[in-house]
């Protein structure tokens, strides 16, 4: 689908006149591809700080630039290993092409901003791109198939493509935002350290400027729950079910999530976008919609726990092999290049997700038609299989 609204877009008169640029900032070489993705780097170097103050320079900007509550920018610190140095954050806001009294031309971008720090510098990486475009288009598409030179240039890479340069340009200068703003926070924290001269220099790779960091509010802190005995997840930290982060509605309805169910010798994930989380019998609940034709609707009713499991951008494509292949047909998961792990009480989950919720049955009760008030939405169900309704009490929630 994505190709073919690329392919039909630049066969469009308007997609073969270019735009002039006088920045070569944004012409042949701009967007870097590494392994096959659109990636953004920067190193910055600061040769006085130690990799404990660095850190703790770029954690304190990225919970304050990554969050959640605000209408045009949206994001989350999905790991932050101070042992490591490495903070790795979800980013979304708008990108405004056009903003004018009868006029609002602007997309939605998301992205995912690695950080590795180490005494004396850091390097920072902006890739998994994508775009939303329309504005209220539910289509996601990828930054390699919209902004590379092969797509955003003419032919002689020394003009940008009419309408698609426009995401080149915008995209560019996010990554230098972001990069500036890890560059300023890591500077003002080298000016007011008591144990850093205030001379201590802030380099990078090419000259930046420094914009004043906006103070924002920030993202409540995760806060780790007191875990019984077995309870640890290697490569994960245990919270509270209060202290889920992140917009349940975005993360179901754009991102997605993987519901696998066991039933104590097989498991099986299927991809999922109906869902939610609430409290129900005193207890913290999330609940999910599977139909009996599916292959994990067999695990769900024959085992007692399953996981709910959130990913990145990053395993877009693993989560679209397991929305359209069966568990009945083939190893799903090594088709999928997921990692099984098995959580303490035996539930099955994958490595590569940002955030597993365990969830224990609760309620299990089938939808009927005759219950669904919308007259046009009732009739789309005409002879067709409703869906099981399960809610599950959480009983574990583990982030990276």
């Amino acid at each position: 689908m994505k190709k073919f609204l690329l392919l039909t877009l630049m066969l469009l008169p308007v997609f073969a006149i270019a735009q002039e640029t006088t920045d070569s900032k944004y012409l042949a070489g701009a967007v870097p591809i590494v392994n096959g993705k659109v990636t953004f780097t920067k190193e910055i170097k600061v040769p006085n700080l130690s990799q404990a103050q660095i850190y703790d320079a770029v954690l304190a900007w990225a919970k304050t630039r990554f969050f959640t509550d605000d209408e045009e920018n949206w994001g989350l610190v999905l790991l932050a290993d101070k042992e490591k140095g490495q903070i790795v954050c979800n980013g979304g806001e708008y990108i405004v092409f056009t903003d004018k009294l009868l006029s609002l031309d602007r997309a939605k971008t998301g992205y995912r901003l690695n950080i590795y720090c180490e005494a004396g510098g850091c390097k920072a990486e902006m890739t998994g791109i994508y775009y939303f475009y329309p504005e209220g288009s539910r289509e996601r598409i990828l930054a390699e198939d919209w902004i590379v030179d092969e797509y955003a240039l003419n032919k002689k890479k020394d003009k940008l493509a009419f309408r698609l340069g426009k995401f080149r340009v915008k995209t560019v200068d996010l990554s230098e935002s972001l990069f500036a703003g890890i560059q300023g926070a890591i500077g003002s924290y080298a000016v007011s350290s008591d144990a850093t001269p205030q001379t201590a220099p802030v380099q990078t790779q090419d000259a930046i400027s420094t914009p004043a960091v906006a103070t924002q509010p920030s993202t409540p802190a995760i806060e780790t729950t007191t875990a019984g005995s077995g309870a640890e997840l290697p490569g994960y930290k245990r919270i509270d079910p209060t202290k889920i982060p992140g917009n349940i509605i975005k993360m179901l309805s754009e991102d997605w999530m993987l519901i696998t169910g066991c039933d104590g010798s097989t498991f099986n994930p299927m991809t999922a976008s109906w869902g939610g989380l609430g409290y129900l019998y005193n207890r913290p609940v999330a609940f999910c919609f599977i139909n009996p034709s599916r292959h994990t609707y067999t695990l769900m009713e024959n085992g007692d726990t399953y996981t709910l499991t959130f990913y990145t951008e990053t395993y877009r494509d693993a989560l679209n092999y397991c929305g359209s292949h069966s568990g009945k047909d083939g190893d799903k998961v090594k088709g999928a290049g997921l990692t099984p792990i098995t959580t303490p009480s035996g539930s099955k989950a994958f490595s590569e997700a940002w955030m597993i919720i365990e969830c224990k049955k609760l309620v299990a009760q089938p939808l009927q038609q005759g219950a669904i008030y919308d007259t046009e939405l009732r009739h789309k169900w005409d002879g067709q299989k409703m869906h099981q309704m399960y809610i599950g009490e959480i009983i574990n929630v583990w982030v990276k």
